[in-house]
């Protein structure tokens, strides 16, 4: 007789391969912020800002101070007593207003046309395929590379038999040689990313194709449009060398120049009150400007970075 084994009733025991092992849990490494080396950083920083911004409060200071303050063999880091004769000895000049106002006409006429000849041009290299393309649009940054002095002479003669040396109009034309280069270049990038389906669906609409210019193109161009406006007013606006060289004949002076000609004349060039007070009038509306379009400009160049 065979032996038969039974098992006691109840569920079948799980082997113990079955059985659920428990996990050693990883050690995760939280990263995050050292605050030790963060105040390091930010105390680099601020000695940073504050390097770079002594200049400026130091111009600022010595505007306000006295002639025993500017004379004293030791240094004051705050005036003994405010004076505003150096601001009175800037505005009794009588050259400083109309060479602000020479300024004034020629970055405006410089900026305004060289937007419009510069953006016409971008759209027309963004939007249109011709031949040699590629070529304008590598020397339109070649163009930028090339310092303003290896050009003043030919730009000299070109505007002197042109008949346009001594006049503002004449350096506006001037100055376009390289505000027009920068404009091309840098509203290309805006224009090529704007979608050209936007362009067709408004001509399909029944725009014309200088209606979509003005509904389509122009309006989302705008940010890049200010962006490269600010530059330009700032290229223009501290510009000396090309000014200097096409108005010599005619006596009139833009702000650069008669800053630098009152601070090298014998009765003005040690009175540091006043040249530091005409230095921080001629720079103040370009801090102006600067300032108020801050987020603008920034918007721009981060919408034009995207795709070029």
């Amino acid at each position: 007789m065979t032996a038969t084994t039974t098992h006691p009733s109840g569920p079948p025991l799980a082997p113990e391969a079955a059985k659920p092992k428990k996990q050693k849990k990883a050690k995760v490494r939280t990263i995050g912020r050292n605050p030790v080396m963060t105040g390091v950083w930010n105390t680099v920083a601020m000695g940073v800002a504050l390097v770079m911004a002594f200049p400026i409060y130091w111009m600022i200071l010595t505007t306000f101070k006295t002639n025993k303050d500017l004379i004293s063999q030791d240094p004051t880091f705050w005036p003994s007593a405010f004076s505003f004769d150096s601001y009175k000895t800037i505005f009794d000049d009588k050259e400083f207003l109309p060479s602000l106002q020479n300024t004034l006409i020629i970055t405006v006429g410089a900026m305004l046309l060289g937007l419009a000849v510069g953006f016409l041009a971008a759209v027309a290299v963004a939007r249109f395929k011709f031949r040699g393309r590629s070529f304008f649009i590598v020397t339109m940054l070649v163009v930028q590379m090339v310092p303003l002095l290896a050009i003043i002479i030919p730009l000299f003669v070109v505007m002197n038999k042109a008949g346009m040396t001594g006049s503002l109009f004449g350096v506006i034309l001037a100055y376009l040689v390289f505000t027009v280069p920068y404009v091309i270049w840098t509203l290309r990038s805006f224009i090529v990313n704007i979608p050209a389906e936007l362009d067709e669906a408004a001509m399909v609409d029944g725009c014309t194709q200088w209606g979509a210019f003005f509904r389509v193109i122009l309006p989302l161009t705008l940010p890049g449009l200010i962006t490269t406006g600010v530059y330009s007013w700032i290229q223009a606006w501290n510009e000396f060398i090309v000014a200097n060289t096409l108005l010599a004949s005619s006596g009139a002076k833009t702000s650069m120049m008669w800053l630098t000609f009152y601070s090298t004349t014998p009765t003005r060039g040690a009175d540091y009150g006043s040249q530091m007070a005409g230095g921080l009038l001629v720079s103040l509306p370009v801090i102006i400007l600067f300032v108020f379009f801050q987020k603008k400009v920034s918007a721009g160049l981060t919408a034009g970075a995207v795709k070029g």
